[in-house]
């Protein structure tokens, strides 16, 4: 089969834009297959073409990595529920086809009393998407969303199609877990959901120096939990939810930005002050932050709400941005935060850089336990935790590594893995400067035994990068690239992808951003 009997489903003119607007390609032919059988000929005339071949879904990865101008294949298309098979009474396996979004998703399950246990704080990137980068919510009780995946079926760069899971193909399965795309093409999944179930939502804003006080206790204190971090104001807020039997109550006054004309003015306000005048932005800070929680009272003040889990775990971006997010050790958190603290206060005072808020600050407990029969007894409607549907942990997987499983009742800081996403808008689309701040957020991080997030907008530096060094011509946002750092953080599993990606794809038709491969350890 040619390209010409394709050509129903692909274009030749298309212009790809990331989510954020960071980044754009043309690549030479675009396709939106409607069926697994097109994405097998897709990749066989790959091969035969000497093309590369780029996935890409929602487009919300806001760095390089799916850019090309080569071949992209785009499973929008290909979203299809398959099966919806009920195996016990507090779980069932969806099969679906990999391009369909979680609020597709979402909905479809709904309307037969099933729900995704956890999700990220973006609505609506594809399940495809969100395993192959790692994608996390936020919970001491839940892990990365890859978590949830029973099996998966793929196209590897052979154009040969693959069953994989727990037991057939392992290897290749804790590879598909989070391959950055670079191995296979998953076209099928097979996910766990749960009965679905409200959450009683609270928010409270605390003083920073209290929420470092209440570290120790805090992540542990309800199933799903956030912060957000307002450094200029000194102020956080945190958000927890729980599982509960309540009704949706009716909702509240809508929230300050969600209003289109204070959205402009704030939107406006950070134009100024990231094109103009940096010295405005803790000024714009605490003007935004004083209208959008005016409402909100303090510590065990909140005013619970209850929401269905797909509205309470979404949460509004607002603006196109550069966003860089890295894990460690939750118990490393008080020092990153002092530390980070002192660095935003210090370029507020030499008008070096100014940074965004919030900063989100989120947990997630990727410990695994020895088998999946723990999950599947003596639940109820809110009881905590993951209904695992398997239990391998990725070979990229950036999280905090945990020998030994603690059951849900006794989980402490010691098994979690803390997330901190630092986020500068683009307002109106127009670039910010980032290297200043993100370079020296990075340092803070590397120290603290982090691992950046795959799919987000990490910097590195000259002297980590691999490949062909280039120590100058960089733009500010660019990445230089942290080969040397990733290759030292997973010296045991990382030769194990590599050899794995090589045997599932010899001729590198899924390696289209090359030098950001190379410059990040993926490839050699």
């Amino acid at each position: 089969m040619s390209i010409s009997t394709l050509s129903n489903i692909c274009t030749t003119n298309y212009r790809f834009q990331n989510w954020a607007g960071i980044y754009s390609s043309n690549p030479k032919v675009y396709f939106q297959p409607t069926t697994v059988d097109q994405v097998v000929q897709i990749v066989k005339n790959a091969n035969e073409q000497g093309r590369k071949v780029t996935v890409i879904g929602s487009g919300h990865t806001p760095n390089t990595l799916c850019m090309t101008n080569d071949w992209m294949v785009n499973l929008d298309k290909l979203s299809h529920v398959s099966i919806l098979k009920a195996e016990h009474n507090d779980y069932a396996d969806v099969t679906v086809e990999a391009g369909i979004s979680s609020h597709d998703l979402n909905e479809y399950l709904s309307d037969r009393g099933y729900v995704l246990q956890n999700l990220p704080s973006i609505n609506g990137p594809t399940l495809a998407g969100m395993i192959s980068t790692g994608t996390h919510g936020s919970s001491a009780y839940h892990g990365l969303i890859s978590s949830q995946i029973v099996n998966l079926t793929l196209v590897n760069g052979r154009g040969n199609l693959i069953f994989v899971d727990s037991e057939t193909e392992p290897d290749l399965f804790k590879a598909m877990l989070l391959s950055l795309g670079q191995i296979g093409i998953i076209v099928k999944l097979t996910v766990r959901v749960v009965p679905k179930f409200n959450l009683k939502v609270t928010q409270e804003i605390i003083d920073f120096n209290k929420l470092i006080g209440m570290w120790d206790y805090l992540w542990t204190s309800t199933e799903f939990i956030k912060v957000w971090w307002y450094p200029y104001n000194k102020k956080c807020v945190i958000w927890r939810a729980q599982r509960t039997t309540d009704a949706v109550t009716p909702v509240k006054q809508k929230p300050f930005l969600s209003k289109k004309f204070y959205r402009f003015i704030y939107e406006s306000l950070l134009w100024v002050s990231t094109q103009v005048c940096g010295r405005l932005t803790p000024f714009v800070e605490k003007w935004v932050f004083k209208r959008q929680f005016k409402s909100i009272g303090g510590l065990g003040e909140a005013q619970p709400e209850v929401l269905t889990s797909m509205d309470a775990f979404t949460l509004d971006c607002l603006y196109s941005q550069f966003v860089d997010e890295w894990g460690c050790p939750l118990v490393e958190g008080p020092d990153v935060l002092r530390k980070l603290e002192q660095i935003i206060d210090e370029g507020k005072k030499t008008h070096k850089f100014y940074v965004h808020a919030p900063m989100e600050i989120r947990c997630s407990n990727t410990t695994l336990p020895h088998s999946l029969a723990p999950n599947e007894a003596e639940r109820s409607e809110v009881t905590k935790g993951a209904v695992y549907g398997n239990i391998v942990r990725p070979y990229l997987d950036n999280t905090f590594k945990l020998a030994e499983y603690v059951p849900t009742g006794d989980v402490t800081n010691n098994q979690l893995t803390l997330f901190i996403n630092a986020t500068v808008y683009r307002p109106f689309k127009c670039n910010s400067r980032i290297f200043e701040w993100f370079t020296r957020f990075e340092n803070v991080l590397m120290d603290a035994k982090g691992k950046p997030h795959w799919a987000k907008n990490f910097i590195g530096s000259t002297e980590l990068t691999m490949g062909n060094l280039v120590t100058s011509g960089y733009k500010d946002y660019q990445c230089r690239g942290l080969g040397r750092f990733i290759k030292d953080k997973y010296q045991t599993d990382l030769p194990i992808f590599q050899r794995i990606k090589m045997e599932q794809d010899p001729n590198g038709i899924f390696e289209t951003n090359k030098d950001w491969l190379i410059s990040n350890a993926i490839v050699e």
